[in-house]
C-alpha cells in the first residue's frame, strides 16, 4: 500500500488466521492474498498508511494509527485474533531483555504471571527452555514487586513468539471474527427487514460471502456497513421475485433470517426455485441470536 520503509511506522501488528491454514498451499496463498486485500482496502477507505508483509502462517502490518488499526482488524473476516507486539533477534538474550522492557510498565504490587513461548524454525533453545528463561529474568527485573508465577489463570502473560531468526514479544492477544476472507466465495442476496436477518447475512458474510443487502431500512443497512465498506444495498423485493433479482444481480444463492419455527410454517411460499436457499439461522436458539447480534452490533 505504501513506498515508505518500516522504520517509519511505530506500531507493529501480528495477525492470525484459522481455516485459511487449512487449505491446500495454492488455496491458502490466494486466500492469503485476499486477506490482504480486504486489510489495505479498510486503510484506503478510513485514509490511514499501512505496510502488509505475507509469511507463511502470519501476516505482519506495520501502522502509525494503533486505535484504528484495532478498529480495522477487529472487523476484517479470515482474522482470527491479532496482537501488537514489538520486534528484536532470535538471541534468547535480546529476547529476555525486551520481555522485561515490556513487563516493566505492566507489573502492579502482587501480581502473577506467566511466558507462554512458542517456535518454529530451529534454535539453540526449546520453547520450554526459552519460556523457562525469559520468566526467570522477568521475575529478578520485578522482584520490589513480590511477582508469583501462576500457568493457569495469571493476571498478566508475556508472549513469546520466535519465527526462524526474529522474535516477537507482545502481552495481548485480541479476538477477530474469523471464518474466511470477504469476496472469496462468491454473492449472495441477503434479505433483511429486522435485525434478526442482519445475523443471517452476517453469517454469510463470515463465510467469505460478499452479501448484496435487500432492505429500505437505513439503520439495518447501517450496522451491516462497519464489517463490509463495500456493502451493496438494493430496494427489497417479494420473496417470489427475489430469484430474478439475485440473478440480475449477480447472486448465487440468497440468504434468509429465518429460524426453524419460521421455515417450518413459510417455506412453502418459496418452494420450486432453483437457486441455493441459505438459512443459517435455522438451528440457533434466540438467545444464540441475541448474543450475535451484540457482537455484530459492538
Amino acid at each position: 500500500m505504501s513506498s515508505l520503509p518500516i522504520s517509519f511506522y511505530m506500531a507493529l501488528f501480528i495477525i492470525r488466521y484459522g481455516e485459511i491454514g487449512l487449505k491446500s498451499k495454492a488455496v491458502r496463498r490466494r486466500f492469503e492474498s485476499a486477506l490482504k486485500r480486504n486489510i489495505t482496502s479498510r486503510f484506503i477507505e478510513r485514509k490511514r498508511e499501512c505496510r502488509i508483509e505475507l509469511e507463511w502462517g502470519r501476516i505482519f502490518l506495520w501502522s502509525d494509527d494503533v486505535r484504528t488499526t484495532e478498529e480495522i482488524l477487529k472487523k476484517i473476516f479470515g482474522i482470527v485474533s491479532f496482537s501488537q507486539a514489538v520486534e528484536c533477534s532470535a538471541d534468547k538474550e535480546d529476547i529476555c531483555k525486551l520481555a522485561i522492557d515490556i513487563s516493566k510498565p505492566l507489573f502492579k504490587e502482587g501480581m502473577s504471571f506467566c511466558i507462554k513461548a512458542r517456535r518454529t524454525g530451529e534454535h539453540e533453545y526449546t520453547s520450554m527452555d526459552l519460556g523457562r528463561d525469559v520468566g526467570s529474568a522477568v521475575y529478578l527485573a520485578n522482584e520490589e514487586l513480590n511477582p508469583s508465577v501462576d500457568l493457569k489463570n495469571p493476571d498478566l502473560t508475556i508472549f513469546v513468539e520466535v519465527r526462524q531468526k526474529r522474535a516477537f514479544v507482545f502481552s495481548e492477544i485480541i479476538p477477530g471474527p474469523g471464518g474466511m476472507p470477504l469476496g472469496t466465495q462468491g454473492r449472495v442476496l441477503g434479505l433483511a427487514s429486522e435485525e434478526k436477518d442482519l445475523a443471517a447475512c452476517w453469517l454469510m458474510m463470515k463465510r467469505g460471502c460478499r452479501v448484496i443487502l435487500a432492505t429500505e431500512n437505513e439503520e439495518l443497512a447501517a450496522i451491516l456497513e462497519p464489517w463490509d465498506h463495500k456493502l451493496r444495498i438494493v430496494k427489497p423485493i417479494e420473496l417470489s421475485e427475489m430469484e430474478n433479482l439475485a440473478s440480475e444481480l449477480g447472486a448465487e444463492g440468497i440468504a434468509l433470517g429465518w429460524d426453524l419455527k419460521r421455515f417450518e410454517t413459510e417455506s412453502d411460499r418459496i418452494t420450486g426455485l432453483s437457486i441455493p436457499l441459505f438459512y443459517p439461522l435455522i438451528g440457533m436458539s434466540s438467545s444464540n441470536i441475541e448474543d450475535l447480534l451484540k457482537v455484530i452490533k459492538t
